[in-house]
């Protein structure tokens, strides 16, 4: 085994956002505030580091080293602490690293990014292709389809929690709420029982395709995680100096599903805390041939994971073929490919009746100027031929021959 790159969910934790009328709503009833990583999730992490340390005490050295191991998380409390207990496991001081003989513990760095700008690992960075096709696909006659199948189930969620539910993520919000109240013993409310779990657990667990579900979805998502993996494997089969030997990545549900479904091999089963997807760099003996193993355990108890069966591949994918299977995703050139792409034969007809637009308003400018110039001219020539008919009339006597002397005379009034 050359490297290997795992996804993981993190550990056990309190609700989100309880509905309106949960009886359970008061954050004090929990041991945390909501959210929030519990005792029982540090423990689960703690030994999954361990489990890990284990697995791969071949590629990975005892001391931590950071130019071979490459740890990042999304920028929530819960993962970036599930992160921590899980290095805790993994990397126990020894000899040199002993920094503090109390304390059987030393501080691994953790990368991360805020969420709004992290397309890689809490894929919510925004993404104007990606909003066009999901909205695509959530208005097409399959999805609206199969979401009515659960109108009644809504309906039902919605008079009861006080909280409008109107599609799959808003089934899977309830659905986790009762699946953790339910996992602390606490008594559930009666309107419960006739749903929860059997009528909640497959709408809930249907939400978690929905991220993905068609090629330009899986692959603006789930694209640039699977890229970087690939990526490391490229560098690490050339000897590339800055190879790392394991990437660990720590996430949610969410993360895990995506990945899981773009590859198309999601079951349908929602993700558990610290559920792992391992991927794998395998060479044999003596041959220059590389092979992928995909892996995935969907349970907190520390066991071997399934080996999965690629799509088009098998369980041992030769590398090319793997990256020829799955072009659509890591060929991803994220930035410009959510850029919104515009019918350069639409572009072409815009400025065209732009340019025809602008031409008519000229011709009408010019028109009315031609109409203006002609009014006036007739205005002028109207008045000339005023005056000219003026002049003519005002003394129409003087061209008659009249007599001076026989003109009468004023006479003075007395």
């Amino acid at each position: 085994m050359y490297v290997t790159s795992s996804g993981d969910r993190h550990g056990d934790r309190t609700p989100i956002d309880p509905y309106p009328t949960d009886p359970w709503r008061n954050e004090s009833l929990w041991p945390v505030r909501f959210g929030q990583l519990t005792n029982i999730g540090k423990r689960q992490h703690y030994a999954l580091g361990q489990w890990f340390r284990k697995r791969y005490s071949n590629i990975i050295t005892n001391k931590y080293d950071s130019k071979k191991v490459y740890v990042r998380s999304t920028n929530v409390d819960r993962t970036l602490m599930s992160a921590e207990v899980n290095l805790a496991g993994m990397y126990p001081p020894m000899g040199k690293e002993v920094w503090n003989d109390h304390l059987n513990w030393q501080p691994i760095p953790i990368h991360t990014r805020p969420e709004h700008d992290d397309e890689v690992l809490a894929m919510k960075r925004k993404c104007a292709q990606y909003d066009i096709a999901k909205n695509n696909f959530i208005n097409s006659r399959a999805y609206e389809d199969h979401l009515s199948k659960y109108e009644g189930l809504m309906d039902y969620l919605t008079q009861h929690t006080l909280r409008k539910i109107k599609d799959f993520e808003d089934i899977n919000d309830i659905y986790n709420i009762l699946f953790i109240e339910n996992l602390y013993n606490l008594t559930l409310p009666k309107w419960t029982h006739s749903v929860f779990p059997d009528k909640l657990k497959e709408p809930a667990c249907y939400s978690f395709s929905i991220a993905t579900a068609t090629p330009v979805m899986a692959r603006l998502l789930a694209g640039p995680l699977l890229k970087a993996i690939v990526n490391n494997m490229l560098n690490k089969m050339s000897e590339q100096p800055d190879a790392l030997t394991m990437s660990i990545y720590s996430g949610h549900d969410f993360t895990i599903a995506n990945i899981l479904s773009a590859l198309g091999l999601f079951d349908g089963n929602c993700p558990s805390y610290t559920s792992t997807i391992i991927f794998e760099l395998l060479n044999e003996d003596s041959t220059p041939d590389y092979y992928v193993r995909i892996s995935y355990r969907n349970t907190t108890d520390i066991v071997e994971p399934f080996i999965l069966n690629i799509p088009n591949c098998g369980k041992m994918c030769p590398i090319q073929r793997f990256i020829q299977v799955f072009d659509n995703l890591i060929s991803v050139d994220w930035e410009s490919d959510c850029q919104v792409q515009y019918n350069n034969n639409l572009i072409i007809y815009f400025f065209i009746m732009i340019h025809i637009f602008i031409f008519i308003l000229y011709l009408q400018d010019n028109y009315c100027d031609v109409i203006k110039q002609e009014k006036r001219n007739e205005l002028l020539r109207n008045r000339r031929i005023a005056t000219d008919e003026t002049e003519t009339c005002l003394c129409p006597d003087l061209e008659q021959n009249v007599d001076v002397n026989n003109v009468e005379k004023p006479q003075l009034l007395l």
